[in-house]
């Protein structure tokens, strides 16, 4: 008797979430601290982000976490199972301290947006500039990367004229800077977010991430 067709499951409709990696080639550029925010600022919006530590050895975003209550989940690359993934708007990865670049390369095939947060010096613009020519160039790749400006003095214009050179130079950098505030090492220290610290600069700090979530998300 030959057989009835053979009953196939209903395509998925679970939506994959938005992978947003943040990585850089230089150490002291706060990578940890923008993940960390970026992911406070996308969840304080009603989005569900969910945030992977890869640096093993160093481990900032997990540390942070540890020390607090952060309103999201913060979790190490072994404990991201399917559900966790179903459950998430929006992926973000802060990526181990200084990669190799054959491991940017690969990072780069996974993720829908690779974030370089950079400083305003010129050792800083120079690295970030290789980065970019490396990682980006023409076509898909990149405009899939995003340089943002962090640490940035609150007075003056350095940040600002930073920001041209490497557009000039053809790197695609956010308009959104990243102002360095003491509420940022203070939330480290508890294990909280910028909002969240008694400081009279939080309000801005946060200010400045919200604008850069709206930016990239």
């Amino acid at each position: 008797m030959p057989k009835g067709p053979t009953k196939r499951e209903p395509p998925s409709t679970t939506k994959a979430p938005r992978v947003l990696a943040v990585t850089s080639e230089k150490g002291g550029v706060g990578k940890s601290t923008l993940a960390v925010h970026l992911a406070g600022a996308l969840a304080e919006r009603g989005l569900r982000p969910v945030l992977v530590d890869e640096d093993e050895r160093v481990g900032s975003s997990l540390r942070w976490a540890g020390r607090g209550g952060l309103g999201f989940p913060v979790l190490a690359p072994a404990d991201v199972k399917p559900r966790v993934l179903s459950a998430c708007d929006v992926l973000i990865i802060d990526t181990e301290g200084r990669p190799k670049r054959r491991e940017l390369r690969a990072l780069a095939g996974r993720a829908d947006l690779i974030l370089v947060p950079t400083g305003v010096s010129a050792l800083e613009r120079g690295a970030t500039r290789e980065l970019a020519e490396y990682l980006g160039g023409p076509g898909e790749a990149g405009r899939r990367l995003w340089v943002v400006m962090c640490r940035v003095p609150p007075v003056g214009h350095a940040a600002e004229d930073a920001r041209e050179e490497l557009r000039d130079a053809g790197v695609q950098v956010c308009n959104t800077l990243i102002r360095s505030y003491a509420a940022y090492p203070k939330a480290a220290e508890l294990g909280v977010l910028a909002r969240d610290v008694r400081d009279p600069r939080a309000a801005a700090a946060w200010h400045d991430i919200l604008a850069l979530s709206r930016e990239l998300v």
